[in-house]
C-alpha cells in the first residue's frame, strides 16, 4: 500500500487538478501546444517511488522535439550543462532516418521506432502552469507512459532549456 501511496497522491494532486479547476481559480496545467512542446529539454529528477519501472535507466536525459516530427533523445551517467546550441549540434550528428517519430494530438503524444515494427509508446503529457511544489516549475513538462492497458507506469518531468 505504501509503495503506491506516492504515485496515486501524485496524481489526485496534481494530475487531475489540471483539468478539475473551478472556473474562478487558475489551472496547474493542462495539454500543452505543439509549439510548446517544440525545443530542448532535460529530465528532472522525481521522488524514487513514484515510478513503477524504469525503461530508461540513466539519470540524466536530454530531449529534442522537432518541427518535422522527430524526438531526438540522449542519456548519460554524468550530468552536463547542455545549452540549446549544443544538443542541436549533437543531435544533428544522429542519422535522422533512425531517429524516432512523434506525433501529439492535445493531451497525448505517440513516439515509433522506424527500425522496430509495431513499436509504439503511449503518452499523456502536460504543461505545467505555474510551480508545484518543490519539483515543478511553471513551464515544466510531464510526461505520463501507458502500459498500453490503460495504466501509468512511469512519469518523465523536463524542463525546457533555454
Amino acid at each position: 500500500m505504501k509503495k503506491h501511496f506516492f504515485p496515486f497522491l501524485f496524481f489526485i494532486l496534481v494530475v487531475v487538478p489540471c483539468f478539475a479547476q473551478s472556473d474562478d481559480e487558475e489551472p496547474t496545467g493542462g495539454p500543452p501546444t505543439t509549439d510548446e512542446l517544440i525545443g530542448f529539454w532535460k529530465l528532472q529528477e522525481l521522488p524514487p517511488d513514484m515510478n513503477k519501472v524504469n525503461p530508461w535507466p540513466l539519470p540524466y536525459q536530454w530531449f529534442g522535439f522537432y518541427e518535422n516530427g522527430k524526438l531526438y533523445t540522449m542519456m548519460n551517467t554524468e550530468d552536463e550543462d547542455y545549452s540549446v546550441e549544443d544538443l542541436k549540434e549533437i543531435f544533428s550528428a544522429l542519422p535522422e532516418e533512425k531517429t524516432p517519430n512523434f506525433v501529439h494530438q492535445g493531451q497525448f503524444l505517440t513516439v515509433d521506432q522506424p527500425e522496430m515494427q509495431d513499436y509504439l509508446e503511449l503518452w499523456g503529457v502536460n504543461i505545467f502552469y505555474k510551480d508545484v511544489g518543490k519539483f515543478a516549475k511553471k513551464g515544466d513538462l510531464i510526461m505520463s507512459l501507458d502500459d498500453g492497458n490503460g495504466e501509468v507506469i512511469y512519469y518523465r518531468l523536463l524542463r525546457k532549456i533555454e
